[in-house]
């Protein structure tokens, strides 16, 4: 079934707002409805949804819900906000910011804030802030503030 130009219009109207950059490119400033496939560029404000898929680039903000997968499987590039959920796979790299859950393998990274949640894996860089939490595996780094688990 085809549609029609009238009706892409009116979806168009009724779920994307649109404006123009400094230099008059056509920018897309809102999207009120879920995105099935990919997306191929820059997102400069908030996901107030799930992604399903992979983030293959940075994420600067914080993170509020779970992350089902790996960080670097998942997420290819720094996360420098918090992440507030569970990881359920590893973190591969840095975290900038607060670890405010649980982790249920390893970070092969270092994390430059404080770790409140549970690591069930090794931690194989350093901690610059505390540890509210147990630490299943090994610290191969250091830790720059206190533990409050085991």
């Amino acid at each position: 079934m085809n549609l029609t130009d009238e009706e892409i219009l009116d979806f168009v109207k009724k779920h994307m707002t649109f404006g123009k950059d400094f230099h008059g490119r056509l920018q897309i400033k809102e999207v009120n409805i879920s995105i099935l496939g990919n997306v191929r560029g820059h997102i400069g404000g908030d996901v107030f949804g799930g992604v399903e898929g992979n983030v293959r680039s940075n994420i600067f903000g914080d993170v509020f819900g779970d992350v089902k997968g790996n960080v670097l499987g998942d997420v290819v590039g720094t996360v420098c906000g918090n992440v507030f959920g569970n990881v359920g796979g590893n973190v591969y790299g840095d975290v900038v910011g607060t670890v405010k859950g649980d982790v249920q393998n390893d970070v092969e990274g270092s994390v430059k804030g404080n770790v409140i949640g549970n690591v069930g894996g090794d931690v194989e860089g350093d901690v610059y802030g505390n540890v509210v939490g147990d630490v299943e595996g090994d610290v191969e780094g250091s830790v720059k503030g206190n533990v409050y688990g085991e």
